[in-house]
């Protein structure tokens, strides 16, 4: 334990999607002093930048200060008014439009530099997912435009043909929302031998539109 008149908060958390929300509820809940820090406008990390109308597959949970909440498919649309139902009910100390920019050991704790300003804290909590740091292919002509690591609109691909990487479930997702738009021609590549790492809903689809 660490003495807390040493550092201004006992945690910041950063990052505001499923992970860091539920974070924060919990650090509120046990009395701790905490922020959060998220560098999107709006909360959901991922979830926020889905295509709209996309269908999320998720499960049951138990958050603090809020309780059970049941769901298990619904559209973004959808889970986004219920993370923000979340906030509006337990009011968690969130900054939005805040970006870390640095992280540096300091006196047994961390100081932390945002756009926005600084912050001292015996500990942080890092909840900002994979989104950010895509695998790559090492590819000539990867760093053109064309090449994008997330599907934001599938109908900006109308009437093109379009190669999808991947073989999970953001993968096939991706393949199949783009290939329901008309006159577009969609090849789905994946160096296993099967889609052994999705939902068996999505391997459904895929089979039916190869069909």
């Amino acid at each position: 334990q660490r003495p807390k008149g040493r550092f201004d908060y006992d945690v910041i958390i950063v990052g505001a999607g499923p992970a860091g929300i539920a974070a924060s509820l919990a650090a509120k809940e046990a009395g701790l002093r905490y922020v959060t820090i998220e560098q999107e406008d709006s909360l959901g990390g991922t979830t926020y930048h889905y295509p709209r109308n996309k269908l999320v597959m998720t499960a049951p949970m138990k958050l603090p200060l809020v309780g059970e909440i049941k769901v298990r498919e619904v559209s973004k649309e959808q889970l986004m008014a219920i993370w923000q139902g979340v906030l509006d009910t337990a009011r968690p100390d969130i900054h939005f439009s805040e970006r870390m920019e640095e992280i540096v050991t300091e006196d047994e704790g961390y100081s932390i530099r945002t756009n926005r300003g600084a912050y001292r804290t015996a500990a942080v909590l890092l909840a900002i997912g994979r989104r950010g740091t895509p695998r790559k292919l090492g590819a000539p002509g990867e760093e053109q435009p064309k090449v994008v690591y997330r599907l934001i609109e599938a109908e900006q691909y109308r009437g093109k043909r379009v190669l999808v990487v991947g073989g999970g479930d953001s993968a096939l997702e991706a393949a199949l929302d783009v290939a329901a738009e008309p006159g577009t021609h969609v090849t789905l590549s994946y160096r296993g031998k099967a889609f052994d790492r999705v939902k068996p809903k999505n391997r459904q689809r895929l089979e039916a539109a190869v069909a």
